[in-house]
């Protein structure tokens, strides 16, 4: 009996969103040219969200870039991407889902409004609507470190290549080798390669005799070198400055 209850609710709960879908879609203004409705479940959801074969089928030219917009009129920007042979929301979407606190037994109805939005009402699983949110949560980003040595020009510096501290490298979990971008405060900057050699780290040999010409760099002058670390482990550039 149990069963047939738990079966027989989710078929009422289904018909009264089909129905829902049928009547909004009357009221809207006719841009909205089509919906769907998918049920959330949480381990197959939370990040990315299939969209309907046959909904993707009619509507071929949906552009990469979309926009996910809640009842109270907030956006999040979202993209499109193929898992397999199935069009998701991928990027963008784990936010959506966070920020209205999704979970399992939820359901979430789309209007497409061509050529790039999507209007999405979230529902509970007794069928009635979620509370949607006002304001966009502030999203708190952690500032990368930075992290600086010092080096005492030598003959060997100026002829071919300045040996890093390895324990920096591990530490940044920088992937080499990279060409990197070389700044001399107040000076020219050039493009080096920072590469492994055997156990050492050196930033060098082809274009770093170059680099120390240019800004005028003599045997027995101090430099601060400064990294500054960009995305996906790499080194954004690398600041060269003289130390008093």
């Amino acid at each position: 009996m149990n069963i047939y209850n738990s079966w027989a609710s989710t078929i009422t709960l289904r018909f009264w969103l089909r129905w829902f879908i049928y009547q909004s879609h009357r009221h809207v203004s006719k841009k909205y040219h089509s919906s769907f409705f998918q049920p959330f479940v949480e381990h197959k959801n939370s990040i990315n969200l299939r969209i309907p074969p046959p909904f993707v089928k009619k509507f071929r030219n949906i552009p990469y870039k979309i926009s996910l917009k809640n009842t109270n009129g907030l956006v999040w920007p979202a993209k499109l991407g193929y898992i397999g042979d199935h069009l998701h929301i991928t990027s963008g979407w784990k936010e959506f889902v966070k920020e209205h606190t999704l979970k399992s037994g939820d359901f979430v109805v789309f209007h497409y409004v061509p050529d790039s939005t999507f209007l999405v009402t979230t529902f509970d699983s007794d069928g009635c609507s979620k509370v949607a949110p006002l304001v966009k949560k502030k999203r708190r980003t952690i500032a990368r470190p930075n992290f600086e040595f010092v080096r005492t020009i030598k003959t060997t510096h100026l002829k071919s290549f300045v040996t890093f501290p390895s324990w920096m490298i591990k530490s940044c979990a920088i992937e080499l080798p990279q060409r990197v971008k070389l700044c001399f405060e107040e000076g020219v900057s050039k493009k080096i390669w920072l590469r492994k050699t055997g156990d050492r780290t050196v930033l060098g040999y082809a274009g770093m005799p170059q680099f120390w010409e240019m800004n005028n760099v003599q045997i027995g002058d101090k430099l601060q070198f400064q990294i500054i670390l960009g995305e996906w482990n790499t080194i954004k550039k690398i600041i060269v400055r003289r130390v008093p």
